[in-house]
């Protein structure tokens, strides 16, 4: 008995996106279509704002002291531009200082936090797609694929696919770092754009947030270290917390 024809399984569309579990492995391990020209603008990105930052210095050293302010408002683009897992600097702090008083570029207290946030929000969209990209250059050599055999993997991607933009919105706006689920975001090839703008909005909203709290607060310098200290060790007891998740939800015998 000769067995029943095989109908094709229907390819998934990959917009505006489709499961990882639901595309081949390799595919997804290939070159981003663009991530040369990215590096590229990336670099002048950073040789733009660090040009800017060195002609508010030189207007500051010939008299000008409001361009001391637009110096710090430079800074805080290029700092949080570098920003990512491959650097986790803190960041709570320049964005209290930014929006705090006699170091804001403005006086008006509802424009010090949106140009702020706007400015924060700019510097870390670049580092996290900047970590987009390099990520997936590196899946490139393997490591992709045998992350995604792995049983834990399985479970997070599951959970991850039921609601992945709401997800990094909300990953975005709590200031415990959770780079397992960018990562996964990552490793799933979720839409550039999406991913960008997920966190866009939730970044926005936590640095409005605390240059809000810069502004009625009127935080000191001072402050803003103790802060920026108590923002750390909550980071750390995420970190560990996440780490001990992992373990309790690792099924016996996965990878």
């Amino acid at each position: 008995m000769t067995d029943p024809p095989v109908t094709p399984a229907t390819d998934i569309a990959p917009l505006p996106y489709a499961p990882a579990a639901a595309r081949d492995s390799a595919a997804l391990d290939r070159e981003l279509p663009g991530t040369r020209a990215w590096f590229v603008g990336y670099v002048l990105w950073m040789a733009a704002l660090a040009t800017l930052a060195l002609w508010q210095l030189d207007r500051f050293d010939h008299g000008d002291p409001q361009a001391l302010h637009g110096w710090l408002l430079a800074l805080l683009a290029f700092y949080l531009s570098l920003c990512n897992v491959f650097l986790p600097l803190p960041t709570a702090w320049i964005i209290l200082l930014a929006a705090a008083p006699g170091y804001a570029l403005v006086e008006s207290g509802p424009l010090r936090v949106a140009l702020v946030a706007v400015v924060g929000t700019a510097g870390t969209v670049m580092a996290n797609l900047n970590e987009y990209h390099l990520l997936a250059w590196l899946l490139r050599f393997g490591w992709g694929r045998r992350v995604r055999n792995t049983r834990v993997y399985g479970w997070a991607a599951r959970g991850f696919d039921r609601a992945p933009f709401q997800l990094l919105t909300l990953i975005g706006f709590i200031p415990i770092p959770v780079d397992a689920v960018r990562w996964l975001a990552i490793l799933q090839r979720y839409p550039r754009p999406l991913f960008a703008a997920a966190y866009a909005l939730g970044r926005g909203l936590r640095y409005a947030v605390f240059a809000g709290c810069a502004v009625l607060l009127e935080l000191t310098a001072p402050q803003i270290v103790m802060i920026q200290l108590g923002l750390v060790a909550v980071g750390v007891v995420g970190r560990l917390g996440w780490a001990l998740v992992r373990r309790a939800v690792r099924p016996a015998g996965a990878d």
